[in-house]
């Protein structure tokens, strides 16, 4: 059980993640009118922008989906861009919630100008 220091940090840690989802990947900004958000695909820039080792993005995405604030998409086609893209047990292709946009908004305002 994680106690209510490594709860916070985790929680942090995935805040700083949306943020870099959000900053990185305009089609997770963009709301569409079949869904919530436009599906996008990870990478590590992302993880990098938001200083998470591997081990941490993982924490992250996991709380973030747990939380039910990023979604897999399934019926989303598989990008094709190059470069490596984010693997993880979750998929590679993910939603921003209408909750992880709630998150997010209470993010950039929490950012320092």
């Amino acid at each position: 059980m994680h106690d209510d220091a490594e709860q916070a940090a985790q929680e942090e840690d995935a805040r700083r993640l949306l943020v870099a989802f959000s900053t990185n990947h305009a089609e997770a900004r963009v709301v569409s009118p079949h869904g919530p958000d436009r599906p996008f695909t990870p990478n590590w820039a992302d993880a990098e922008q938001a200083g998470l080792d591997r081990v941490r993005r993982d924490d992250a995405m996991r709380w973030l989906v747990d939380k039910n604030m990023l979604e897999r998409e399934e019926e989303a086609e598989e990008p094709r861009g190059r470069g490596e893209g984010f693997h993880s047990e979750y998929g590679s292709v993910f939603r921003i919630t209408d909750k992880g946009r709630e998150l997010l908004e209470e993010a950039w305002e929490r950012r320092p100008e």
